[in-house]
């Protein structure tokens, strides 16, 4: 693979911070499933895509968006190919003054072509993970 997760991650909020939804979707790997608390979308195609990133991207507009920077995160192999990044993205206008952040959950898939986005998942920033159940040998 061309990059590691961690590069693709960096190159995403790059191509975000572009304003630019033709910049974004090729970090997508199409379907793509989408989810936030208010609902899920299966992007199936390109232009469903652009509409998406653009959506997302005149969202930000209006807030005043400027940069977003990455904290808080966690990467999780599943397998050779499949990597689970966590975290915070903070907002930022033009002045540096934060607008917003938004907790993420990616699950990213690589091949020869590199890394993308199979599922992206918005939540709150501050995230609870409880253990439901032990095995005997953990014990």
């Amino acid at each position: 693979m061309k990059q590691s997760p961690l590069e693709m991650l960096e190159a995403y909020v790059r191509a975000f911070e572009s304003l630019r939804a033709d910049e974004v979707i090729p970090f997508y790997e199409l379907p793509c499933t989408f989810i936030r608390p208010d609902g899920v979308w299966v992007v199936q195609d390109e232009a469903t895509a652009l509409v998406l990133a653009d959506h997302l991207i005149e969202h930000a507009k209006a807030q005043g968006y400027h940069s977003t920077e990455v904290s808080e995160l966690l990467m999780r192999t599943l397998a050779p190919e499949l990597v689970e990044l966590n975290g915070v993205f903070v907002r930022y206008g033009a002045s540096r003054s934060e607008i917003g952040r938004f907790g993420f959950t990616y699950i990213i898939r690589g091949d020869s072509g590199g890394w993308r986005i199979v599922v992206a998942v918005a939540h709150d920033a501050k995230t609870e993970t409880t253990l439901l159940r032990r095995t005997r040998a953990t014990e």
